[in-house]
């Protein structure tokens, strides 16, 4: 290959690197404790847990609530909102769900995170202590507010076993 073949091959590769960097990846921790006992049975699995909001809605656009295994017994939560424009009022409140076996019950509640005159909110919740040998989800809470238009809805992410 000469000198300008070789440029041109450089440019197309790093415009198709640079591509894929602007493409959305949804992120999902690898479950090490997928061999650990669990002491209650598997939970159902969520069906829409990465589904937007209702269709018909016109400024809240999207929202999700994430789980992290900080190792230790200890977990980070996080959750995020978007508005399809700044809006009055855009805001995420974080829960943390333990299974039961039947139920999934409250453990954690986090404070409201709202911002004004944005289209994007974000709350974050480090070092939360859980038991092993439950499963943990996020419960999150997404809510816009336009002049007297209020839209807002729940997510749940995906259910996490804790090791022992």
């Amino acid at each position: 290959m000469n000198v300008k073949t070789n440029g041109i091959v450089c440019n197309i590769l790093l415009l198709g690197l640079s591509l894929m960097l602007l493409l959305p990846v949804q992120a999902f921790a690898q479950d090490p404790s997928a061999d650990a006992p669990a002491k209650t049975p598997s939970p159902p699995e969520v069906v829409s847990q990465f589904t937007v909001f209702d269709p018909d809605f016109d400024y809240l656009e999207k929202g999700q609530g994430y789980l992290t295994d900080q190792g230790k017994q200890k977990v980070n939560i996080w959750g995020e909102s978007y508005g399809t424009v700044r809006v009055d009022e855009i805001g995420v409140q974080l829960t943390l769900q333990r299974w039961t076996g039947s139920d999934w019950i409250d453990v954690y509640y986090g404070a409201s995170v709202k911002e004004s005159n944005a289209a994007y909110a974000y709350s974050s919740i480090s070092n939360i202590s859980v038991l092993s040998g439950y499963y943990y989800r996020t419960k999150s809470y997404h809510w816009i507010k336009k002049g007297s238009t209020l839209e807002s809805g729940y997510r749940y992410s995906s259910a996490y076993l804790i090791p022992e």
